[in-house]
């Protein structure tokens, strides 16, 4: 993370007090208990309840409208009984524990946090609890002995983060990166309401209509005009040609395996894909440069962040995180956080 924008993302986030009243009680008791290489140590209550009030208070001001006052318990996924909020604090914990990690390995790689950017962090911190009003503060827990320490974290992480990434091996050979490019014309078989049944396809004689449909913009002698009148959905898709099958999740196998068949300018027939309906596609460019050549720049970041997932693993192995449970289900997001309200210049309100 760009350390401007590292300070900026915590100096901005101004919270206001939402609806709900009262605050999660605070302690000094290690939260979080460490075990490093016959080294102990410990995050206590405060700073982590912070850390976790800090990014509630970030996901309540982009998405409150959207989320509702119930959102934090409802649960995340159907058939779980795992809430939003535990969700949420899984993820932060398993972030404060990345973080943690990165700090004790940042000396082995020449990582430092200089007395500049420490200036810069006070400075942060004390503008923070400048900008918030006494009951907001509060609310999210917060002291400028935290929020130095957490940005401090943060700035370890990031740093770690791109020296290891910057030594990774992210070479990309040609077939990994090769990209062929066609335009496809989809009748979909789908209804926009399921019937009493539960079944979302349409009728036979409707998917009789449509496969009919499929074999004009087939046989058209322009694709792109008969799939249009047609009304067919259209759009590109790019897709690896040295991918074996059934690797891509976004396209289905059939409709890949059919255009690796074709050579540039051809059209497909009619392939049927199931629950979904009737393709014909078009190979634009069985080898489309520019696809190719951004497709090599995700997957050689796709390898630096790999690279650093594996260390940290490999760091995380020897270092025991024992999480004081009681503590931890102290911290709840019952209360919301809003944004900060500043008056109007022209009406006073």
């Amino acid at each position: 993370m760009n350390r401007n924008k590292m300070i900026t993302a915590v100096a901005v986030a101004t919270v206001a007090c939402g609806m709900f009243a009262g605050c999660a009680p605070r302690s000094t008791d290690a939260v979080i208990r460490i075990e490093n290489n016959g080294k102990k140590d410990s995050l206590d209550y405060g700073y982590v309840n912070f850390v976790c009030r800090m990014n509630q208070a970030r996901v309540d001001q982009a998405n409150l409208a959207n989320m509702g006052k119930g959102y934090w318990s409802q649960t995340a996924q159907t058939g779980s009984n795992e809430t939003n909020e535990d969700s949420a604090k899984d993820y932060i914990y398993q972030n404060i524990q990345g973080q943690y990690i990165a700090r004790q390995h940042a000396a082995d790689l020449g990582v430092k946090v200089t007395a500049s950017d420490k200036k810069k962090i006070k400075k942060a911190a004390a503008d923070f609890m400048k900008d918030n009003i006494k009951k907001a503060i509060d609310q999210v827990g917060a002291k400028e002995e935290y929020i130095e320490d957490f940005l401090e974290y943060e700035t370890y992480y990031e740093r770690v983060r791109a020296k290891v990434e910057s030594s990774a091996d992210d070479t990309v050979s040609d077939s990994e990166a090769k990209q062929s490019t066609f335009t496809y014309a989809l009748f979909s078989t789908k209804s926009d309401s399921k019937s009493a049944s539960g079944d979302s396809s349409i009728s036979k004689e409707d998917k009789e209509k449509l496969l009919a449909k499929a074999k004009k913009v087939a046989s058209a002698s322009d694709f792109d005009k008969e799939a249009k009148k047609l009304k067919a959905e259209t759009s590109t898709y790019s897709f690896t040609r040295a991918e074996a099958p059934g690797s891509d999740q976004a396209m289905d196998e059939k409709v890949i395996t059919e255009a690796k068949k074709l050579a540039d300018g051809q059209v497909s027939g009619v392939i049927e894909v199931k629950d979904k309906g009737y393709y014909v596609i078009r190979m634009d460019k069985t080898y489309d440069e520019a696809a190719t050549k951004t497709k090599r720049k995700s997957l050689a970041e796709q390898k630096r962040e790999e690279a650093f997932s594996k260390q940290m693993t490999s760091w995380k192995k020897k270092v025991k995180f024992t999480l004081n449970k009681k503590l931890w289900k102290q911290i709840k997001f019952t209360d919301l956080f809003t944004t900060k309200q500043t008056k109007n210049s022209d009406t006073g309100k």
